[in-house]
């Protein structure tokens, strides 16, 4: 066989070949949110700046079935922000994303694989994967107005190991005592709808084995297995949600400068503030509705951008029995 001819076909053969492999890559991506596309993904790439340049979501289902007003907002994330990856993670893909990275640690992977409860999960997956991971997590009632790269001055961006906003800071108001009755007269809390980290920060995993704890201490309190503990609705954020998340914050801002660090510490923010290599976003950043609720005598930071808005679209606040909560007097 001439040369000429045997080159030609060794050309198609590696054309077709190229062709099917590219065919059978573009099916996997369009797969996303899947346990088929899974293990390919948990590795991302970090930016330059050591987060990593990914946004993450968790839903029951992939992508392809979410409900218009998820699907618009979850939309939000790629226009915004078309230099970032994206994945969403299904109920039935995490058990295999925790198994994968937390294969050395039983603490975590344990505590989570013991647990039932949807929304306890959901929190606790977020923390897991940003771990892991890097990236930005957020809710999928969360759109995002403003690119993340835009989110802190330039001044700090270089500075950052990762991003937190302000949920609520200001005076209670009318039936705030039953789910704030620890905050008793000031409300103050970091929220964990929407956060970014460098995979690994010390921070993230602060958090993480907190809420592993808090869940383990529940279970005994309970003398149930994880599978089977039942929580009100402030038992859940206190335990896995924003309360958590706050709690194990201000414990690590302590640790970072030597002191007690406290709310007062972060209360009526202007400006964004670093604690260590966390930046904490004015209210408004992230919590545009308290910012600008009428009621309570609280923070505003009107001069401050709103780089995202949550819509509250809670499913699982019905599902959880409401527990009488201690009068403020008590």
């Amino acid at each position: 066989m001439p040369l000429a001819v045997l080159s030609n076909n060794k050309l198609l053969l590696a054309a077709k070949l190229f062709g099917a492999a590219l065919i059978v890559f573009i099916g996997i991506r369009q797969l996303r949110g899947t346990s088929l596309d899974l293990v390919s993904n948990f590795r991302s790439v970090p930016s330059p700046e050591g987060i990593t340049r990914k946004i993450w979501q968790t839903w029951h289902t992939p992508a392809a079935l979410l409900a218009d007003g998820d699907r618009s907002r979850v939309g939000s994330w790629h226009r915004v922000n078309p230099g970032y990856r994206y994945e969403l993670i299904t109920d039935e893909a995490a058990e295999s994303f925790v198994r994968y990275n937390f294969a050395q640690d039983a603490l975590l992977r344990e505590t989570f694989l013991g647990l039932n409860d949807t929304i306890l999960k959901a929190d606790f997956l977020r923390y897991l994967i940003v771990l892991a991971e890097g990236g930005v997590y957020a809710d999928l009632d969360v759109e995002c107005y403003q690119s993340i790269d835009t989110w802190l001055p330039l001044k700090l961006q270089e500075k950052a190991g990762g991003i937190v906003g302000i949920e609520a800071d200001r005076k209670p108001v009318e039936n705030d005592i039953k789910l704030y009755s620890d905050y008793r007269d000031h409300i103050w809390g970091i929220n964990n709808w929407t956060f970014l980290a460098k995979r690994g920060h010390p921070f993230m995993r602060l958090v993480a084995e907190t809420v592993a704890r808090n869940l383990q201490a529940v279970a005994k309190e309970q003398d149930r297995e994880l599978s089977s503990i039942e929580l009100s609705y402030k038992q859940v954020i206190d335990t896995t949600g924003p309360g958590a998340f706050s709690t194990a914050f201000l414990e690590y801002a302590s640790r970072i400068t030597g002191t007690a660090f406290k709310p007062a510490d972060a209360m009526m923010l202007e400006e964004p503030k670093m604690v260590g290599d966390i930046v904490v976003l004015p209210i408004r950043a992230m919590s545009t509705a308290e910012a600008d609720r009428p009621d309570g005598d609280g923070a505003r930071s009107k001069a401050w951008l709103s780089v995202l808005f949550h819509w509250s679209v809670g499913s699982w606040k019905g599902t959880h029995f409401v527990k009488p909560e201690p009068s403020p007097d008590a």
